[in-house]
């Protein structure tokens, strides 16, 4: 794998190697005008109004994630293995890094569910280990009590435990974590941005967590079509089953290109079933809150938006419901409780 650590496939050898558009590609033009294909999504985000709860904030957040969790029926259930992803994860807070909060309401919604601690492992990749003293081991500890383990925590940028999965068409093969290959389902747990305020996309955060440096970096600028390969949708993307954020609070960059924290109240709660319909959510809330009239669909969505809880600011709810509106998203909303 080393010798073609810096080697690429072309997009045109990509998609005919995988069979992804090869009926396209016999007919398009040089442009690749059949990206611009319609394509009708329909996808479900439950979103709860996180309210400044002082001491209450972690009861609270559980609250809500249950609730939406519930009402999403997710298919875990005891006995399952269980892989949690977080997503960016730095030396700083959230959002910075990922909200141990969330981190927390995650394990304690599992162990709801009937899942057993040793069978959930949390997932991340950076150049630090988290330290025994870090806000999402702390948080950790606490959810999963004298069945806590450091090795619950694996860092996958040092890690030795992977196994290959053969392309078709003689792909250059990719390493898969091991524990995503075998775990039942797949939590990823994020925030709206990354470190320098750009959207995180959660296909794109799972990829580069649970695949291997090495050979990723063989599919530079094809993530979008690496994770629709079968085999590596049934390894490990199949296995998504649900993606949330806190957007309490989020990184933007300013008119200076400076990075600086924005908080917004009340902050969301949003969790979804489906990886697109999490990221036109995003994509459209974060719209909203920069007052981005020019922010249009790639392609045609269709979501159903589950609100839970009451708004101190329904300015917010409204705001968010325009920039779906204005992007062209067909969206029903359903009110919980």
């Amino acid at each position: 794998m080393k010798n073609q650590q810096h080697t690429t496939v072309s997009r045109r050898s990509f998609l005919k190697g995988t069979g992804l558009g090869l009926g396209a590609l016999a007919t398009s033009t040089p442009t690749f005008a059949w990206q611009n294909t319609i394509d009708v999504h329909q996808g479900v985000v439950a979103t709860a109004t996180l309210k400044n709860a002082g001491l209450q904030e972690q009861a609270h957040m559980q609250d809500q994630y249950m609730a939406l969790a519930d009402t999403l029926d997710l298919p875990i259930r005891t006995g399952h293995q269980v892989l949690i992803i977080l997503g960016v994860v730095s030396d700083k807070p959230f959002p910075y890094s990922v909200d141990s909060k969330l981190l927390h309401a995650s394990l304690m919604h599992l162990l709801a569910q009937g899942v057993k601690a040793q069978q959930i492992t949390i997932a991340y990749r950076s150049e630090h280990d988290l330290q025994p003293t870090s806000s999402l081991v702390v948080s950790a500890s606490k959810a999963l009590g004298k069945a806590f383990k450091p090795e619950h925590f694996v860092n996958t940028l040092g890690n030795t435990h992977w196994e290959t999965l053969t392309l078709p068409q003689g792909l250059p093969g990719l390493h898969v974590l091991s524990s995503a290959k075998h775990a039942d389902h797949i939590v990823y747990l994020g925030q709206l941005t990354d470190q320098h305020g750009q959207p995180v996309i959660p296909e794109h955060a799972i990829a580069q967590t649970l695949l291997a440096a090495d050979g990723l970096a063989q599919y530079a600028g094809q993530l979008d079509d690496v994770t629709k390969i079968s085999v590596l949708n049934r390894a490990v993307f199949a296995k998504v089953r649900l993606v949330a954020n806190n957007a309490t609070r989020f990184v933007a960059t300013t008119d200076t290109a400076q990075c600086e924290e924005k908080c917004v109240h009340p902050g969301i709660l949003n969790i979804s079933n489906d990886m697109t319909s999490q990221a036109v959510f995003a994509r459209h809330y974060l719209s909203a809150l920069h007052n981005n009239t020019q922010v249009t669909a790639r392609t045609a969505q269709s979501l159903v938006w589950m609100q839970h809880g009451s708004s101190r600011d329904p300015l917010t709810i409204r705001l968010v419901e325009s920039a779906l509106s204005r992007s062209g998203v067909a969206l029903k909303k359903v009110t919980l409780g």
